[in-house]
């Protein structure tokens, strides 16, 4: 990347400058334009940034109304967000493929503040690898800590991937928090099981592989592991992080449910995972018909996965102009 020129006069509004290739400019211009310039240095310093009030409050509450109809179906029986106890709702149950669900997560999904960071990470080219939720009940595990789908032959310095977490309820220790790690996307590499959750002398994966009966896991103290930031978060705040940094969970410890929304990213080569080119929805497709992001984040515009029709390299030198042009 050519030089970045900061103001050293103003450090929350940086002029960057010289700027030669004209995708990484119209991003960085973007972030300007968003006042994002801050969490923009932020995400490079720490390898995350929380950027507060992002959705608002209709959106905050269709999606946790969503997502708990979802989860209720999973589960075969209603859930209280407010009061549900460890034999209702135990532990962190992932909620999958949601994008599809309701039209408030296709809003989500645009939202331009985290957008805009993701794609300084990812590139403009980026594509949405999954959409789902973290909804976590009292008890049961917390989330071990890791690097995201990376093994570590092929974590480097260059983001692969990204992570933008909205709270849609308030995020606490007690209340299962997510906790990030500021730095550590400079060390490459996953976490050894004794750099993770310890319970007393025993590792998670040693936990894990007792099978515990439910009583027994969530009678089990935890240490949580050393140089974790706890995210104290309000509904609506995001976190965005770049895929190398280290981030687990706090186990619920108070009655309810933490309900998140988690949209993934990843570079276009690499495999999502959700399937793209899910055509059993085209009234979705249709309604974001005149908003290129859409395409481009569910995948529309890759250029891998032709048969023997061959690459439509017309529609490839067509999607490139727009992209030059800055639509």
């Amino acid at each position: 990347m050519a030089e970045v020129k900061v103001d050293q006069g103003d450090l929350g509004s940086p002029i960057l400058s010289s700027i030669e290739d004209p995708a990484k400019r119209r991003i960085l211009d973007e972030i300007e334009s968003l006042g994002l310039t801050d969490k923009l240095l932020e995400l490079e310093v720490q390898g995350f940034a929380v950027i507060p009030g992002v959705l608002s409050d209709d959106r905050i509450e269709r999606a946790k109304a969503a997502i708990l109809r979802h989860a209720e179906k999973a589960v075969g029986h209603e859930i209280d967000p407010e009061s549900a106890a460890n034999e209702d709702f135990n532990g962190m149950q992932y909620q999958h493929y949601l994008i599809f669900d309701d039209p408030v997560f296709q809003e989500i999904l645009l939202e331009p503040k985290p957008l805009a960071l993701v794609k300084y990470l990812l590139g403009e080219d980026c594509v949405l690898s999954s959409m789902g939720s973290h909804l976590r009940g009292p008890g049961g595990l917390p989330l071990g800590v890791h690097v995201d789908g990376l093994p570590n032959d092929c974590i480097s310095s260059t983001a692969l991937i990204a992570n933008c977490n909205y709270a849609l309820t308030p995020y606490s220790q007690d209340e299962g928090a997510l906790m990030l790690f500021p730095g550590s996307q400079h060390k490459q590499r996953q976490p050894t099981p004794t750099e993770n959750w310890m319970a007393g002398a025993e590792t998670l994966p040693e936990i894990m592989a007792k099978q515990l009966p439910v009583e027994e896991l969530d009678a089990i103290e935890w240490t949580a592991p050393a140089g974790g930031m706890t995210m104290e978060l309000q509904p609506g705040d995001a976190v965005v992080w770049h895929g190398n940094s280290w981030h687990g969970g706090w186990r619920r410890e108070v009655p309810g449910t933490r309900i998140n929304l988690a949209a993934y990213f990843c570079r276009e080569f690499m495999t999502t995972q959700e399937l793209r080119g899910d055509t059993r929805y085209p009234e979705v497709f249709e309604r974001y018909a005149n908003d290129p992001r859409f395409a481009q984040l569910m995948g529309e515009n890759r250029f891998n996965g032709w048969r023997d029709e061959g690459p439509d390299l017309e529609r490839v030198a067509i999607i490139q102009a727009k992209n030059a042009e800055g639509d």
